[in-house]
């Protein structure tokens, strides 16, 4: 039989959702995760959410950062987020290209669209921190399709239309 909870991981674990990373430099040291959390929040003043499962390590120095990066991922960036889901993956290396913006934060240039924000509040909702973000600046690179998760992969999302598209004939 199962739980609540086991239900609710299976149902969002067949959810697609768009993958971001997160990036800040507190303290003069970059910190990165990966998210597939993120939604827009409000218009005015512009902001998204996402969640975060705990307050230790890189998203604990996220949290005391006074303003950080949201990269959303193109389809071809599936081993940066797969290293930066990781504890032990590699990031900031020099094959990732990381660039550095004016105040510090690290910036991966090769991102579809980067979002430059702040926090705006936070809410602790049983282990999870939900975190709603202030959109200072956005920047805009490469014209590509977004990556996606879904079921514990990554999806380009090219593929998932070419794939939906080939089950409609």
């Amino acid at each position: 039989m199962s739980s609540l909870a086991d239900d609710f991981r299976a149902a969002f674990r067949s959810h697609p959702a768009g993958v971001a990373l997160v990036t800040a430099n507190p303290h003069g040291r970059p910190v990165g995760l990966t998210i597939s959390s993120l939604a827009s929040l409000s218009i005015d003043p512009v902001a998204v959410s996402f969640s975060l499962t705990r307050s230790s390590g890189s998203a604990g120095a996220l949290l005391q950062s006074p303003t950080f990066m949201i990269h959303l991922l193109g389809e071809q960036h599936s081993s940066v987020a797969d290293a930066f889901a990781r504890p032990d993956g590699e990031r900031f290396s020099s094959e990732q290209q990381w660039q550095y913006l004016e105040n510090g934060e690290p910036y991966f240039d090769q991102a579809p669209v980067a979002m430059r924000a702040r926090m705006h509040s936070s809410l602790q909702v049983g282990g999870s921190r939900l975190i709603a973000a202030e959109i200072l600046d956005i920047f805009h690179g490469p014209t590509d399709q977004h990556l996606l998760y879904q079921d514990r992969r990554y999806l380009g999302l090219s593929t998932a239309l070419h794939l939906e598209q080939g089950q409609r004939k």
